[in-house]
């Protein structure tokens, strides 16, 4: 094929070099819309790396995927162009494709059986296999010996297999790619669609035979106990791999109460079908955690008919009080106790096993088993509401058991524990607890002149916020929180994690500190607080201010109480999640740049060290292929014409159709500069008038490289104005222009049609690139884009990539948006060195609409 093409190359070089000329035209233009595309991609890449944007890992494989093609796309062009050379980047360019692609992908999956393992099995030691729920509960029944509901596990094994079978993996990581959690709609719709595909899917009858045979051995085991199977009952929770870990999915995942067996393998599908509800989407993906990390095992468990049950905080999650226990308990199953439906009886233990202090809760109602199937709340009989749940006996039994997880696992424990009917203590489950940094002589917050909406509220997580309240009654009402609200609910259902993003601060009329809301509010470090003390005087759409730390809620904005807070941190860990890794990866091969200078010697494909480094050297080595036709020994001399403007820049025309006086599409060697008074190409005349305005300043060096600047300064290095390195380029005819044009490392590409009739005409503008530091190139974007919008553009901002367009006006008008273009670029050369911060960004751009168009000496820079 190579040989092919080169005698095909050569032949029409020496008998039809005009078809050599139209042919590396129409592939530069190929090639410029392949670096387009790739410039995009890249943009986006870095700008969720930069700005920690939480997305799927999905949406970053199609990101990179899209950008790897425009880059292979750009290679196959400048081979079109030039196929005597650089065919060694194809080969670079499959290299670093492998990494990236292989570090992107998933791992590879067992789905081989065993489908079922109990709790007492080896293997279910393993989170792998078993789950984060199922191999922490295996651990604390066959090491510490802890007493554990019978139970088995179905493991990631069969999750993996369901899916496969099912066709399952392919829809979802379409469907992931294309998720965004910061829609509502799109979060809803796209969780609706998966859990509808999980729960549509048949159970494989290999599996399907094995849950059978674990339910037939499960009954069993009952009947030899005494009971009887039309009585037994099962529980199934989910145990997905990361679940109950670093990160808690503290319910975020579905768990199933009262399960008749003939219903367990529905529940199985609908655990699983939870992986994909949106509060779990939201959180995983807020975690920086792949889908393809949580393969989703489930466990099946003995329905305890629980007559108390709840929580164990092994520390003080406030870090107020180290080394206390604390114990929550109410009455029935402890579902109302993390859900936040009752308020649960506290028990303070401390480090020597003394009782220090008991708070008996509201237990106007408790959770129990229905009649048929599931379970339901039920009225606290009189005499029970103010009685303590739980035994002294008890008490001690769990605080006992407690610190001996506790010492295992080395880290505070969250744990959840139940008490049978027959007096029987068991252990459910125990995760990782997160506690606060403890509070050393900190001064109490300043309190304002003013009295408090609520007070006395305890503390779910620490800090201060202000935002306008938002009462939440309703699932339904998640879609309608707005950004940066302070939520008022009357408990705290673990659903509302998926809107965490928006909150400013939760208040809970009612619950514990003990909650699964409470939970991810403390991984997310969003200020909360339990206050039913003045809860029902809180308005929607006032504005409030939160301070958890006081445990209380003022009216107003009180900027007092909020600059005494550092504000919320990346609590959640999330700059060093796995996707955050994986994004680091990825910007390392294909955003870092070495290939700065054109003219080095270095300037080669074998110097190639990263995606960004072959679309530098393709496109410099297409341009110069394009302008520069007869620069190469022994050919003669004809292409582009350097353009005179009168500006301190080097300018290349390529005239495809009378854009000059002349109408010299192949200069002769006398006619190879071309003037500004030879030039008709209408959209570029009134660019060029815009970028001559006699009140912008050429002054300063237009052509360097930005980013080694202090190295010229220091070294005292002399730029030369000639080297095409710096050059800039158009492609033209009377009416047609598509310009590179380029500021050291800013460039700029303008296409640009102006003629009649209107519908015709159109403008489309692209700025990227640019020396200096991240938060200087996003404000010149911002101003950029702020201009380009008052002059009549539709404008795009992604990280420091601009993008803009003008359709369907006339000539007249188009000529006028490219003259205030030009004054635009000649004002924005130095531009984010002038803004410095992000508040000045306005003022700016109303001065430029006002006539300033030199920045040197605005607001005394």
């Amino acid at each position: 094929m190579l040989i092919k093409n080169l005698f095909r190359h050569w032949t029409y070089q020496v008998f039809a070099p005009g078809t050599v000329l139209r042919e590396k035209y129409e592939a530069f233009k190929r090639l410029l819309e392949h670096d387009r595309a790739a410039h995009e991609h890249l943009a986006i890449l870095e700008d969720l790396y930069c700005h920690r944007r939480r997305v799927d890992l999905e949406f970053v494989v199609r990101t990179y995927e899209a950008f790897s093609v425009a880059v292979a796309g750009m290679v196959r062009e400048l081979l079109t162009m030039c196929p005597m050379g650089y065919w060694s980047l194809k080969d670079y360019h499959k290299k670093f494709d492998f990494y990236v692609r292989f570090m992107l992908a998933p791992p590879k999956f067992d789905f081989s059986p065993p489908f079922i393992i109990t709790l007492d099995q080896e293997n279910c030691l393993d989170e792998d296999i078993s789950g984060g729920k199922a191999s922490v509960l295996a651990r604390l029944k066959q090491t510490l010996g802890l007493p554990a509901p019978q139970g088995f596990v179905i493991t990631t094994r069969a999750f993996h297999f369901f899916m496969e079978a099912g066709n399952l993996t392919p829809f979802v990581r379409q469907q992931l790619a294309t998720l965004d959690i910061d829609d509502p709609i799109s979060l809803a719709s796209t969780a609706q669609a998966l859990e509808q595909a999980v729960l549509g899917t048949p159970l494989p009858q290999d599996l399907a035979r094995e849950i059978e045979e674990a339910l037939v051995s499960f009954e069993n085991v009952a009947d030899s106990s005494g009971k009887s199977s039309a009585s037994f009952r099962l529980a199934m929770r989910s145990s997905a791999v990361r679940e109950d870990g670093n990160t808690s999915f503290a319910g975020q995942y579905l768990s199933l109460m009262n399960v008749d067996t003939a219903d367990v393998a529905l529940g199985y599908k609908r655990v699983i079908a939870s992986k994909y509800s949106p509060a779990a989407l939201a959180y995983r993906i807020r975690s920086g955690i792949p889908d393809h990390d949580t393969p989703m095992a489930v466990l099946v468990l003995e329905m305890i008919e629980a007559s108390t049950a709840g929580v164990i905080y092994t520390q003080d999650v406030n870090g107020r009080d180290p080394g206390s226990l604390r114990i929550y308990s109410a009455w029935g199953l402890g579902g109302a106790v993390v859900d936040g439906r009752v308020i649960p009886d506290m028990i303070r233990v401390d480090h020597n096993g003394d009782i220090t202090d008991i708070r008996i809760g509201a237990k106007e109602s408790h959770l129990v088993p229905d009649a048929g199937q599931g379970i339901c709340m039920a009225k606290t009989i009189k005499a029970k509401r103010d009685a303590l749940s739980i035994a002294t006996t008890e008490i001690i039994t769990l605080n006992e058991w407690a610190r001996k997880v506790e010492k295992y696992y080395k880290i505070p424990q969250d744990m959840e524990w139940c008490l049978s009917s027959q007096r029987e203590l068991y252990i459910l489950q125990s995760r990782p607890l997160k506690v606060q940094e403890p509070v050393e002589k900190k001064l109490p917050s300043p309190c304002p002149d003013i009295s408090p909406l609520c007070r006395e509220g305890r503390i779910i997580c620490p800090g201060k916020s202000a935002g306008y309240l938002f009462k939440l009654n309703r699932l339904e009402q998640l879609k309608d929180i707005p950004e940066q609200a302070v939520v008022a609910a009357p408990f705290g259902l673990p659903q509302y994690a998926a809107a965490i993003h928006r909150m400013a601060g939760i208040i809970l009329q009612t619950g514990s500190t003990a909650g699964h809301l409470a939970s991810v509010a403390r991984e997310f470090g969003l200020p909360a607080i339990i206050c039913p003390d003045g809860f029902d005087t809180l308005e929607s759409g006032s504005m409030v201010t939160l301070d958890a730390d006081a445990g209380r809620v003022y009216p107003g904005r009180i900027a007092s109480l909020l600059s005494s807070s550092p504000g919320r941190s990346d609590q959640d860990g999330f700059s060093k999640s796995i996707l955050m890794d994986k994004l680091g990866f990825l910007i390392r091969f294909c955003a870092d740049l070495k290939l700065t200078d054109p003219d080095s010697k270095d300037f080669n494909p074998d110097a190639c060290r990263s995606m960004h480094d072959i679309i530098r050297f393709v496109h410099e080595t297409a341009v110069r292929e394009m302008f520069f036709l007869g620069q190469r020994k022994g050919t003669r001399k004809k292409g582009a014409r350097q353009l005179i403007s009168g500006l301190p820049m080097l300018f290349y025309v390529l005239d495809v159709g009378s854009g000059n006086e002349s109408g010299l599409i192949f200069p002769s060697e006398k006619n190879a500069v071309l003037g500004m008074e030879e030039l008709v190409c209408i959209p570029m005349k009134a660019l060029f008038k815009g970028m001559s305005h006699p009140d912008i300043c050429w002054d300063e060096a237009s052509h360097f490289d930005w980013e080694s600047y202090d190295k010229i300064v220091m070294a005292g290095g002399i730029i030369s104005a000639d080297s095409p390195q710096f050059g800039s380029y158009a492609v033209v005819s009377r009416t047609y222009m598509n310009l590179n044009l380029r500021f050291g490392y800013h460039f700029v590409i303008l296409d640009c049609i102006c003629t009649h009739p209107r519908e015709e005409n159109y403008i489309l503008f692209r700025f990227s690139g640019g020396g200096g530091n991240s938060g200087g190139r996003w404000r010149r974007a911002a101003f950029i884009a702020g201009v380009l919008e008052k002059i009549g553009f539709i404008t795009q901002v992604t990280s420091d990539l601009i993008d803009g367009r003008v359709m369907g006006v006339d000539e007249t008008r188009i000529q006028e948006i490219l003259d205030l273009t030009g004054r635009l670029l000649g004002a924005t050369k130095l531009m984010d060195m002038y803004l410095k911060e992000e508040a000045d960004v306005e003022e700016y751009v109303t001065a430029f609409m006002g006539g300033q168009y030199d920045f040197r000496s605005f607001r005394g820079e």
